[in-house]
């Protein structure tokens, strides 16, 4: 049966497998071509203060990256789908079925011998990327998101063990809707529209439930001061930005506090103009009394609305791997669910 389903789906499983091989190859021949380099000018072979070859390479980079992260839905549809539904639609699926070839053993080994190399093979193209990115430091090459923080989109989905996940759960919703649907184009619909649906919500709702946010609890006068950074917590020489999941004022039970978005605004917006006299020192003393007073009444505004302080919710990016192997479990529980009901679903196949 094994051999069968090879004969039969080679041109699917070589697609499949070699498509993330290749860009995983060009990814890490790039690599070694621009290593070291930490160009942040590059959008799309548009390129400021750099070598025409150095574009193109960092470019493609990015392309590669962004394909990276599309490569699990048109996966889905193309292989998850048709490994099924031509079949079915044919009617050819009868040949396998009265072959003395029980229903659970023709879907399972085309999961094995179809979805397993897949799936490897797109682990091998996240693993190469984070390589890539993080091979001396974040941010070290001019991919898409290149300044976020690891947990965010698009770089968590494109690197480690993740587009792994996503293709494991990609192939399983396309073989769910074909089976369920038994229409090519039907199928490739819903998969679409549920595996899009998927990897939308694990960064929007899903992923920073993984852990308890960590609190940044922050005066009132440090914010209007410019004290705050979203690289605080871990310095910006790291350019590891922690990812913010949440900010607000609250009072001194750590209730949160709306505050109207006209309210306690700033009265030092005018520009100030140095005197005649003036020496560019008094002139520095004199903007900094004047900001510092400026904090001080607008912290007292605030403070008289109730707010105690402001607090930022984030996660380190020490989290990473934690975030990783929590998404990519939730992915292979999703896909195990997932190829449950199509093995069930297979039975109402009749031969």
């Amino acid at each position: 049966m094994i051999w069968v389903t090879w004969r039969q789906f080679r041109a699917t499983i070589l697609a499949g497998v070699l498509t993330p091989i290749v860009i995983a190859a060009v990814v890490f021949g790039l690599t070694l071509t621009i290593g070291g380099s930490r160009p942040l000018g590059v959008l799309f072979f548009q390129c400021f203060g750099y070598s025409s070859s150095q574009c193109f390479a960092e470019s493609t980079l990015t392309l590669a990256s962004m394909a990276t992260i599309v490569l699990p839905v048109v996966l889905g549809l193309f292989v998850g789908v048709t490994v099924f539904s031509r079949d079915i639609e044919r009617g050819t699926h009868v040949l396998g079925l009265t072959q003395s070839v029980s229903r659970r053993r023709w879907y399972w080994t085309r999961v094995l011998v179809v979805f397993v190399p897949v799936v490897l093979a797109m682990a091998v193209l996240g693993v190469v990327f984070f390589w890539a990115r993080y091979q001396s430091f974040s941010g070290a090459f001019t991919f898409a998101g290149v300044i976020d923080s690891r947990l965010q989109f698009p770089v968590f989905g494109s690197v480690g063990l993740a587009p792994a996940g996503y293709t494991a759960l990609g192939l399983t919703i396309g073989s769910t809707t074909a089976l369920l649907l038994r229409h090519t184009v039907g199928a490739m619909i819903a998969t679409l529209v549920l595996t899009v649906l998927a990897l939308v919500l694990f960064p929007v709702q899903i992923r920073e439930h993984y852990a308890t946010p960590q609190v940044h609890e922050l005066p009132l006068e440090d914010i209007f001061n410019g004290a705050y950074s979203s690289y605080s917590q871990l310095g910006y020489e790291d350019f590891y930005p922690e990812w913010s999941v949440g900010a607000d004022y609250v009072d001194a039970a750590g209730e949160r506090v709306v505050v109207a978005p006209d309210a306690c605004i700033s009265s030092a917006g005018d520009w100030i103009e140095p005197g005649p006299d003036e020496t560019n020192a008094e002139y520095e003393a004199r903007l900094d009394a004047r900001y510092a007073e400026d904090a001080a009444l607008r912290a007292d505004c605030l403070r008289a609305a109730g707010v105690d302080h402001y607090e930022s919710l984030y996660h380190s990016d020490r989290l990473f791997w934690r975030f990783q192997f929590t998404e990519v479990a939730l992915c292979l529980l999703l896909s195990a669910v997932l190829a449950g009901s199509s093995a069930m679903l297979v039975r109402r196949l009749r031969p």
